[in-house]
């Protein structure tokens, strides 16, 4: 006979619904979970030890919650549902794998927080400013922070003497200089869909988290990174997806496009309104040409008829979602994580402070790339 895990049945109610897997998702468990859950809840039969292994790995728990007497009263996410603006009916509730890649940001959010300390590292502390301000004071207070002159921008377009196309350096620059001169930790996910989410924030008075969806196009996670700055700034966390129209979510579009096209800048840039002309103004900001026309009609140098037009029939060279990962797995991981997070995990490697399992079980880097990573942080500093 097979031994069995004589578990809690009420624990695994509590943590698959804390995965996320409620009645709208359940199609997304495996087959055999599917299949046994709901005997395994009611208490008719047990997991095989194997299985429930497996079901721990797919909800995210420790296999000891499962023998647990009583139900956990903390549950995390319920906070960060109320990120959802209340006028938006789009969603109910949160995929399973949003779910885990929230989880997993406020996790890398307190071992980041807890290397810090060990390192002897200061805390930086992150400044609202609050809802009053203006766009103008937003963008002006974020330019003067992150200390990028709009010239400094504009030279990002060229790495290595090649033209960024795609733009990564922009996007790169802009992750590293948010954490380092205004401390938000920027991660993006692996695996949620564009539908569900393009950009989250959750606030903390002490590195606060950027949240990024890595399938979206570079130009869009740019775009995204400066719409979740604003709602950090105004003191609030936020869910944000596809065409979400509230006060809030117009205001902190309006800050991202002025901060990345300025409108006195790029009226002074516009000389035709050429399809060649509005791709070389989005290389110039490092933005994309859907930006670009959207700055060019909130400027009122096109009208709302040319601007539809335009958007209908835009073929931006950067556009392109990504449909997976791509790329090498150390890059992917390097993205994911951000390049200031395995930073400091690194430093505390190599300071003794972190073993080699616990580097991989923070980065999810195995041992051997430790130099590809050295090389990464230190260049030729070596």
């Amino acid at each position: 006979m097979v031994p069995r895990a004589i578990i809690n049945p009420a624990m695994m109610t509590w943590a698959r619904e804390y995965a996320g897997f409620t009645e709208e998702y359940e199609e997304l468990l495996p087959g055999y979970i599917k299949k046994h859950y709901e005997s395994w809840e009611k208490g008719d039969k047990y997991p095989t030890w194997n299985q429930l292994r497996d079901v721990s790995k797919k909800f995210n728990v420790p296999t000891a919650f499962f023998f647990m007497k009583t139900i956990p009263e903390f549950d995390d996410f319920p906070k960060l549902v109320n990120f959802r603006k209340l006028d938006n009916n789009a969603y109910s509730k949160e995929s399973p794998n949003l779910i885990k890649e929230i989880r997993k940001s406020e996790n890398r959010r307190e071992n980041y927080l807890d290397l810090l300390f060990e390192l002897d590292k200061d805390v930086p502390k992150f400044e609202v400013i609050g809802k009053s301000l203006s766009k103008y004071d937003f963008v002006n207070y974020i330019r003067e922070k992150l200390d990028v002159s709009l010239d400094n921008q504009k030279s990002w377009i060229r790495k290595n003497n090649s033209l960024d196309k795609n733009h990564y350096n922009f996007l790169n620059n802009w992750k590293e200089i948010i954490t380092e001169k205004m401390g938000v930790l920027i991660f993006e996910t692996d695996g949620v869909i564009l539908d569900e989410m393009r950009g989250l924030c959750i606030f903390h008075e002490e590195m606060p988290i950027i949240l990024l969806n890595g399938k979206d196009s570079t130009n869009g996670r740019i775009f995204s990174l400066f719409h979740e700055l604003t709602h950090l700034l105004i003191g609030e966390s936020a869910i944000c997806e596809n065409n979400e129209l509230s006060k809030e979510e117009i205001f902190c579009n309006a800050v991202a496009g002025e901060f990345l096209v300025p409108r006195d800048d790029l009226n002074n840039n516009v000389h035709d309104l050429s399809e060649d002309s509005i791709n070389d103004l989005a290389h110039l900001y490092g933005v994309s040409s859907h930006v670009i026309l959207r700055r060019l009609y909130d400027t009122d140098i096109i009208n709302h008829h040319d601007y539809n037009f335009r958007i209908d029939n835009l073929k931006d060279f950067s556009e392109s979602n990504s449909t997976g990962p791509g790329g090498s797995y150390f890059n992917n991981i390097i993205k994911y994580n951000s390049e200031p997070f395995c930073a400091v995990v690194l430093e505390a490697y190599e300071n003794g402070i972190i073993s080699t399992g616990e580097f991989s079980k923070f980065t999810n880097l195995k041992k051997k790339f430790i130099p590809d990573l050295q090389k990464r942080i230190y260049g030729d500093e070596q």
